[in-house]
């Protein structure tokens, strides 16, 4: 049985490796990779599109995934991942099996120009598992941010007009809001900094903090947003919407998780068509010149 299974890993090494040898440029790839490297390398590279698929199988056909996929253990997880998608927990049987179908992904995989450029260290490679985006870190204190606002100064123009600083909470870009100076143009329409900062930082969904007014502001399109609860409360709890009373503000960590939350989940859509339905001025608000 290990003579076996030892003939078959060798088999396994011997097919992949000549093919990978094959396409790639002998630059980038040594011979003298010992069989049991590639071996782990191949199961190791493969765990974290398991993970991928399995995620998607569970929520496209909502099969229960089993037990031992909870456990700790990696080889458990291999198993297990590949019984809950009905694969061959054998790499042999998996590449035996399906090699019509591997062997042109092996193929394009070898000439993709990333992978070159890895192999020859012109790249970075992408580690899993990777770091999950979150919203900018904000400051304790609320008068850091009106400092820091007092400073700004609009990149196209010099007059000394009353600005609009808006903080974008996915980068922490300050903007100038609802002035025509920093309006641009798309697909023929005007649309203010904000909106179109929110085209390509968040592909039209974007959050974003009006600096001197205190106040949160979730816009999705061109034409469609809603204010939002500030995570900055006064000493009684309290928020200070338009900075009207004055009292010093600090950040609530718990409000801040919130609405990263209400970012991470995707339900900014949903809380801008909610709000909308029980407060119909929104509707009368220009979005658009935000």
């Amino acid at each position: 049985m290990f003579l076996e299974r030892f003939l078959k890993s060798r088999v396994l090494v011997s097919l992949v490796f000549s093919s990978v040898v094959e396409l790639l440029p002998l630059s980038c790839i040594g011979c003298d990779i010992p069989g049991w490297y590639l071996w782990v390398s191949l199961k190791n590279g493969i765990i974290p599109y398991l993970r991928c698929a399995a995620l998607f199988f569970h929520y496209l056909l909502g099969v229960t995934p089993p037990e031992d996929l909870f456990t700790n253990s990696a080889e458990g997880e291999y198993s297990a991942l590949c019984s809950y998608l009905s694969l061959p927990t054998n790499l042999f049987l998996l590449f035996q099996e399906y090699w019509h179908t591997v062997k042109p992904l092996l193929q394009r995989w070898c000439a993709d120009p990333a992978l070159l450029n890895c192999l020859k260290q012109k790249s970075t490679v992408v580690r899993y598992p990777r770091k999950r985006n979150r919203l900018i870190e904000l400051p304790d204190d609320y008068s850091c941010l009106l400092n820091q606002a007092s400073h700004f100064r609009c990149p196209r123009s010099a007059d000394d007009e009353r600005k609009n600083p808006v903080l974008c909470l996915f980068c922490g870009a300050i903007l100038c809001s609802q002035n025509i100076c920093c309006q641009e143009t798309v697909n023929g329409e005007e649309v203010g900094a904000c909106i179109f900062h929110a085209l390509h930082c968040g592909a039209g969904v974007c959050i974003f903090l009006k600096i001197r007014e205190c106040r949160v502001v979730l816009v999705e399109g061109k034409a469609r947003g809603c204010a939002y609860p500030a995570p900055y409360l006064d000493e009684y709890g309290e928020t200070d919407p338009g900075l009207k009373r004055g009292n010093p503000l600090h950040l609530s960590h718990e409000r801040y998780r919130k609405l990263h939350l209400v970012w991470q989940q995707h339900c900014i859509i949903e809380e801008i068509a909610r709000s909308q339905e029980t407060n119909q001025m929104l509707f009368g608000f220009n979005w658009q010149s935000l």
